[in-house]
């Protein structure tokens, strides 16, 4: 009897275990000390330090000319349509944008020899009048293509807009 009381200890225990294992996230990507990793991030970080400067030229260096940007808010733009966008944002002298990246939230997956994909989370702060307060908090998917050793976005979604 006492043999049958261990075996189902050590079945249950063996269950609670896989279970818990399943519901756990699980992230296939890229180790934050990845090479790959640390250049995807490095070129976050660079792309929306020029965001948050109003640095247009050194932003939209980051993108593709062929860009398609999925927005949950305004469907799909190109990069012409991104740039005035920008550039009228980057002039507004009354509001100011700056991007923070949701710290821990940044993925990176191997696209083989093409590139990269990064998903994460971003929040966006709002400057009117010199009082700065959460605009939007959304994920982003970016899709970044490696030519020669120039990365840039060729595909972005950013959705969930809260």
């Amino acid at each position: 009897m006492k043999s049958l009381y261990k075996h189902t200890i050590l079945i249950t225990l063996t269950a609670i275990a896989a279970l818990s294992a399943a519901a756990q996230p699980q992230n296939n990507g890229v180790q934050h000390v990845d090479p790959l990793y640390q250049t995807v991030s490095g070129l976050d970080s660079t792309m929306f330090s020029a965001y948050n400067k109003r640095d247009l030229e050194t932003f939209m260096s980051h993108f593709s000319p062929d860009l398609e940007f999925y927005d949950d808010r305004g469907g799909l733009s190109d990069y012409a349509h991104n740039l005035a966008a920008f550039k009228r944002n980057f002039t507004d002298p009354v509001h100011s944008s700056r991007r923070e990246l949701v710290k821990g939230s940044l993925q990176v997956y191997r696209l083989g020899n093409f590139g990269a994909l990064a998903i994460g989370v971003h929040k966006f702060y709002g400057t009117v009048n010199g009082k700065e307060e959460l605009e939007a908090t959304a994920k982003f998917t970016e899709i970044w293509e490696n030519k020669n050793g120039k990365w840039q976005i060729k595909r972005e979604m950013s959705y969930d807009h809260k």
